[in-house]
């Protein structure tokens, strides 16, 4: 989160591009929300077609002129991933504590309970994840298999003739960097569907 911003600062900061943590070009920062500190909360992207989106500043890292938003998914999983690493340790502990008759077993007991507790919550929030995950990953196929088609298409175009060199060229260059883009963010998800999965 940055720190309150001077008049200049906060000028600079509009008009910064933004692309999401994969490359894909999300739009341009065209307002700022401020909270009763004057610390930014979030920003208002136009993404070209006069379409708006919000993204919440722990999403968002500055990195010279541009701005990266990492994804909503990305940013909640890792958050989730910390909850469970610092459930498991405490449990880990307590476990270390009774068996060195370090506490009296009562209250071990009732600890324990509201460590498994907090156990259940975290497999629940843990399962709500992974759906969402899996939403995006086959939201993410479907790209992959769209995108995919579209370059083949042009590709037999080019080889019936049916499109000029630089027609192809420009429509492949086009194209070929998404699918780059869906392709690392794919490979990303799978790998936090990965680590959820084996946790709790």
């Amino acid at each position: 989160m940055m720190n309150q911003l001077s008049e200049s600062e906060l000028k600079s900061f509009l008009g910064k591009k933004v692309s999401d943590d994969y490359g894909r070009s999300l739009g341009r920062i065209i307002s700022v929300k401020l909270n009763s500190f004057g610390e930014m909360e979030e920003v208002e992207l136009e993404k070209g077609s006069g379409e708006l989106e919000r993204i919440p500043m722990e999403q968002l890292t500055i990195a010279g002129d541009a701005a990266i938003a990492i994804s909503r998914w990305k940013t909640e999983v890792e958050v989730l991933l910390k909850e469970i690493a610092s459930a498991q340790r405490r449990m880990d502990a307590l476990v270390a504590l009774i068996k060195r008759e370090e506490m009296p077993k009562n209250l071990y007991e009732e600890l324990l309970r509201k460590q498994e507790d907090g156990l259940e919550n975290l497999r629940e929030k843990k399962s709500c994840a992974i759906k969402v995950l899996q939403g995006r990953n086959r939201d993410l196929d479907s790209q992959v298999e769209e995108l995919t088609k579209m370059l083949i298409e042009i590709r037999a175009g080019k080889w019936s003739k049916d499109f000029s060199k630089r027609a192809y060229e420009v429509a492949s260059k086009s194209i070929e960097p998404n699918l780059e883009f869906v392709t690392k963010e794919r490979k990303e998800l799978a790998n936090y569907l990965e680590k959820l999965t084996k946790l709790l």
